[in-house]
């Protein structure tokens, strides 16, 4: 927030006298922002509405200091006035979307034919908003249980004897399988003759 002080004096005609405590001033800010990339010029008027209570003793003189207002509506003691002041502001523009303006502490210093008037202005500014990124969150990994091969162990005792029958098996086959074998050669031995062949010197 950007924050400055105005200070501002109103002189008046010599024939409404003395400007008196019971005088009030409301300030109004108007303005219209200009944004760039490196700067915010903030450019407008103040405008100044003075309600100004007079004691209507003519003064001598007039004063030449500060602002002269010389058209004021006037009911019994009173003279009413309104006044536009240009103003323009410049500041480093950081990431700056818009500007508001407010005024307060409005003071207001009456002295003989004239008063000075102050004022603080408040400047808020509103930035722009960052887009924030959307960063995707992995999945969670889910475990997932590998089936172990299931191994049946038999004991020693029970796995000989069935080695032991089983090569008893083999052997029986195989004394079964030897006398057919023989058999069968010694009939084809009996179906051809034998024949003798002497063979030359």
């Amino acid at each position: 927030m950007q924050q400055w002080e105005m200070k501002e004096t109103f002189t008046f005609p010599k024939q409404l006298g003395n400007v008196q405590e019971n005088s009030k001033i409301v300030v109004e800010p108007k303005w219209h922002e200009e944004i760039s990339e490196d700067s915010v010029v903030v450019r407008g008027i103040y405008v100044v509405k003075g309600n100004i209570q007079f004691d209507h003793v003519a003064r001598e003189d007039e004063i030449e200091e500060g602002i002269y207002i010389e058209h004021m509506d006037i009911e019994k003691d009173q003279g009413y006035f309104e006044y536009a002041l240009p103003f323009s502001v410049d500041f480093p523009n950081d990431d700056i979307e818009a500007v508001s303006l407010r005024i307060n502490d409005i003071k207001v210093e009456p002295n003989n034919g004239y008063c000075s008037c102050s004022w603080a202005v408040h400047c808020e500014v509103e930035k722009k908003v960052q887009a924030i990124a959307e960063v995707e969150v992995p999945a969670p990994v889910k475990e997932i249980a590998v089936e172990q091969p299931i191994v049946i162990e038999q004991p020693v005792d029970e796995v000989q004897p069935r080695l032991q029958a089983e090569k008893e098996v083999e052997s029986t086959q195989m004394a079964q399988t030897v006398p057919h074998e023989l058999d069968f050669l010694e009939q084809l031995a009996d179906a051809y003759s034998r024949v003798q062949i002497q063979l030359k010197k």
